[in-house]
């Protein structure tokens, strides 16, 4: 089931997609957050490929937005970086960045 939910992150609009368990039963959930500039998204999802299409992105792991959101980039792409994205900033630090 896909879930789409309005987070308000330090004042600010986002989107939650949240696809439950794509990969069947005992499955983690694909998440991404999107703002204006970019987006989060999960380790589920493909880091390279947002590279290429250059796209302002990074990867969070976590079972929800709240973890997400507490949690710190793994991975960022150049177009993230040229942002003010880095690694180890936590999700709403790149919420910042995104706007």
């Amino acid at each position: 089931m896909t879930k789409i939910e309005k987070l308000n992150v330090a004042g600010s609009e986002f989107e939650g997609i949240c696809i439950g368990a794509p990969g069947g039963e005992g499955h983690p959930n694909m998440l991404v957050i999107t703002g204006k500039k970019g987006y989060i998204m999960c380790g589920y999802l493909n880091i390279e490929t947002a590279e290429k299409y250059g796209d302002a992105a990074c990867v969070i792991s976590g079972a929800d937005f709240n973890e997400m959101l507490a949690n710190p980039v793994k991975a960022v792409t150049s177009e993230g970086e040229k942002l003010g994205i880095a690694e180890g900033m936590t999700g709403e630090q790149v919420c910042e960045k995104l706007v």
